[in-house]
């Protein structure tokens, strides 16, 4: 019963501190874009700089971080044991997470778009984090995306959760762990992949107790999309693309125009050489979740993950972990950006 009532309060206070820096980071940005911005020049505010500086870094790192650390500094905290990952193991866990990362993003794909296009959403505009990465500087994508976001959101989400939260159980402490960060990216498009691979992180760093491991992960996979999959997508001329596939059309109503086949496929030797590197890539990743999905298959089938239980352990935790006021502050809290989100995009449109 002691321990009922000690993880229920380790768990409240947790999830009311990451609420207070959740509201406290959507503050600080509508303060800067919303207030500050309109004294800037357009210039500027419609730049990379304003955007990664003063909407991400100086609100979640600089101001909200702090915060959450000063809340959550006195509670009672105990470092899972140390161990290595391996070489192999961390080879299987990478993999583990491209496969959730696959699956989780087909399955946000079409739930973001089941609530968008009735609204006239376009599929192009229904991706946040993707608008966001487009025609940035790649310095402050590489910065902001690549190297803090991964570091900051380990921090929060794994470790200083973590640390506060195991030892009433350990699958608990992954299920938090993951649904937390899921909910904490505030759309659809993120929540499920996000959810999938924040699982795999807090069950490494559970089993390893160094939280660098899954910072690696978070930096492969977010510089992946940040560098590698904007800047290949950053060569395709739309434009081009667009009209070879009037041209196509054309062709195919007149088969017998020699002109407009020729036109056609000089307007093709135009746009494949710039389309091929990105489908190449989506080709790669879609090889890598097919990968992970097999593995998965075989390590639950061998029961390969490992949970185990600790003296504090509470049975049924769920219930304790998620029904607090804390907890439910934090769920109303992110369900509020996710509001927020959604309508600033069918407004939008």
């Amino acid at each position: 019963m002691e321990n009922d009532v000690l993880m229920k309060k380790s768990y409240s206070k947790y999830a009311l501190s990451a609420a207070i820096y959740l509201i406290t980071v959507v503050a600080v940005q509508l303060l800067i874009i919303r207030v500050i911005g309109k004294f800037l020049p357009e210039s500027f505010t419609g730049g990379s700089v304003f955007t990664f500086l003063f909407g991400l870094i100086i609100p979640e790192y600089v101001i909200g971080f702090p915060v959450l650390t000063l809340i959550v500094r006195k509670m009672d905290k105990k470092t899972p044991e140390k161990n290595k990952l391996g070489s192999m193991g961390f080879a299987v866990c990478f993999l583990l997470c491209c496969g959730l990362c696959g699956t989780g993003t087909v399955v946000g794909f079409i739930v973001n778009r089941v609530l968008t296009l009735p609204f006239g959403v376009s599929a192009n505009n229904s991706n946040l984090l993707a608008n966001l990465m487009l025609g940035s500087a790649p310095f402050w994508r590489i910065l902001t995306i690549g190297i803090l976001a991964p570091i900051f959101e380990e921090l929060i989400f794994r470790k200083f959760l973590i640390d506060r939260t195991v030892k009433y159980g350990e699958w608990v402490a992954i299920i938090s762990s993951a649904l937390m960060f899921g909910l904490f990216h505030g759309n659809f498009s993120q929540f499920f992949y996000a959810t999938g691979m924040g699982a795999v992180f807090a069950y490494v760093y559970i089993r390893t107790g160094k939280v660098w491991y899954s910072i690696v992960y978070h930096m492969i996979f977010n510089l992946s999309a940040s560098i590698i999959g904007v800047g290949l997508a950053g060569l395709i001329d739309f434009d081009k693309v667009a009209e070879m596939s009037d041209m196509a059309q054309k062709v195919a109503s007149n088969p017998a125009d020699t002109a407009l086949q020729a036109e056609y496929t000089k307007i093709l030797g135009e746009v494949i050489p710039t389309i091929l590197p990105y489908y190449g890539w989506m080709g790669l990743c879609v090889v890598m979740t097919l990968i992970g999905i097999v593995i998965w298959i075989i390590v639950l089938v061998k029961k390969k993950i490992v949970i185990k239980k600790s003296e504090a352990q509470v049975e049924k935790g769920m219930k304790f972990a998620w029904g607090n006021i804390g907890m439910i502050i934090f769920i109303l809290a992110t369900l509020g950006l996710f509001v927020y989100n959604y309508l600033g995009m069918i407004l939008n449109a």
